[in-house]
C-alpha cells in the first residue's frame, strides 16, 4: 500500500510540473495519454478475471493430486496460490477505483478549462495531474497482472513436473 501511495504522488508530482511548465502542449499531450485510460481499465479487468480463473485451475490440480496432500510444500503453495488470488482481485477492484477516482477528476477539470488566453490554471492542473496519476497506477497495475500470469505458470511448470 505504501509503494501505491508513492507512486501516485510521485505521478501526481511529475504530471503537475509537466502542466506547469509546458503549460498549453500538456493539454495535448494529456489529452492523447489519458484517452488509454479506460482501454487500459478494460484490459486489466479482463486479464484479471481470466488470471483468477487460471490461477483457480491451478489450485484445483495441486488438491486433485493426492501425492502431495500431506507435506508442507503442498500447503506453502496452496497458501501461495490463494494469496496471489486475493492480490488478483484487490488489484481488478483498484483498477476500477481508479477509473471512477479518474471520470470525477476528468468533470472537475471540465469545470475549469484552460483556454489560449489562460493556458494555465491550478484547478485544472490538479484534475489532470490525478488523472495522470490514475493512469499511471493502473499501468503498474496492469504489469503486476501480467507478472502474475508468469507466476502462475511457473508453479503450474513445477506442479506438472512432480504428478
Amino acid at each position: 500500500m505504501t509503494r501505491f501511495i508513492l507512486l501516485f504522488i510521485l505521478a501526481f508530482s511529475t504530471a503537475l510540473c509537466v502542466t506547469y511548465y509546458i503549460e498549453g502542449l500538456s493539454v495535448l499531450i494529456f489529452q492523447e495519454l489519458l484517452s488509454a485510460f479506460i482501454v487500459i481499465a478494460m484490459i486489466t479487468g479482463t486479464l484479471s478475471y481470466a488470471l483468477y480463473a487460471y490461477v483457480d485451475s491451478v489450485i484445483k490440480d495441486v488438491a486433485a493430486n493426492e501425492n502431495n496432500s500431506e507435506g508442507t510444500n503442498y500447503n506453502k503453495v496452496i497458501e501461495k496460490l490463494t494469496e496471489l488470488k486475493k492480490e488478483i482481485l484487490v488489484n481488478a477492484f483498484s483498477v476500477v477505483g481508479l477509473l471512477v477516482v479518474e471520470r470525477i477528476a476528468h468533470g472537475f477539470a471540465l469545470i475549469f478549462p484552460v483556454t489560449s488566453g489562460n493556458p494555465f490554471n491550478w484547478a485544472w492542473a490538479f484534475a489532470i495531474s490525478i488523472r495522470v496519476a490514475c493512469l499511471f497506477l493502473s499501468i503498474v497495475i496492469a504489469a503486476i497482472q501480467f507478472h502474475g500470469f508468469i507466476i502462475a505458470n511457473e508453479y503450474r511448470a513445477i506442479i506438472s513436473r512432480r504428478i
